[in-house]
């Protein structure tokens, strides 16, 4: 018997292109094992470890991040690989006043002993104004404007942006008289217009509804 002779691959030699058994060149394949085989037929199986990552996801997260502003505003998008980090930084945007009406919104009136409370009407609904910031705000019977951008809306028909702006340009005042169903225009802080109406008052607070106009 010729026992010169090994079966399969020998080892360090080259191996026969016609063995099943010899694993194919690096790149033509991506089994998850390989198998090997060596002298008197054992067979080593190396599991492949080698992975390639692939986040096909990024762009269209992004592009949604951008569309949204609730997104844009809250969410910072990090890729992770190769031992590094690159991280997408969304743009800041500056969303624009919300036209929906404020109804009932109550503004404290001061009685002149106090120092009244300011409200600004740049957000919706108001919020009471920072020291410094533009602010409407009750005393007296009146309202009153520190920026002096109100003006009297004169006519039934409901206000509009243009009329508004026109009305400020023309005729603004610091000052006007409240009443129930008096209605009145404003400039904010950022020269959007707006109208303030007012439905109740009494000697410590006067009840409005407001919104910005488009």
């Amino acid at each position: 018997m010729n026992t010169d002779r090994m079966r399969g691959a020998r080892p360090g030699g080259p191996a026969p292109q016609d063995d099943a058994d010899v694993p194919p060149p690096p790149g033509t394949h991506h089994s998850p094992t390989q198998t090997v085989t060596a002298g008197d037929n054992a067979r080593i199986t190396q599991k492949n470890t080698q992975m390639k990552f692939s986040i096909p996801v990024v762009g269209p997260l992004l592009s949604l991040a951008f569309a949204h502003p609730v997104i844009a505003g809250l969410t910072a998008v990090a890729v992770v690989g190769g031992g590094g980090a690159a991280v997408a930084a969304l743009p800041d945007s500056t969303p624009s006043p919300s036209t929906a009406v404020v109804r009932g919104f109550v503004m404290k009136a001061a009685d002149g002993q106090t120092a009244p409370t300011g409200y600004d009407f740049t957000h919706s609904p108001p919020a009471v104004a920072d020291a410094g910031t533009d602010a409407v705000y009750a005393q007296g019977g009146y309202l009153l404007s520190t920026a002096g951008k109100l003006a009297e809306w004169q006519t039934s028909e409901p206000p509009t942006a243009q009329g508004c702006r026109k009305a400020v340009a023309e005729h603004p005042v610091r000052r006007t008289v409240v009443g129930v169903a008096y209605v009145a225009c404003y400039l904010d802080r950022n020269g959007d217009p707006g109208y303030i109406s007012v439905t109740a008052h009494d000697n410590d607070s006067v009840t409005v509804d407001t919104a910005h106009l488009k």
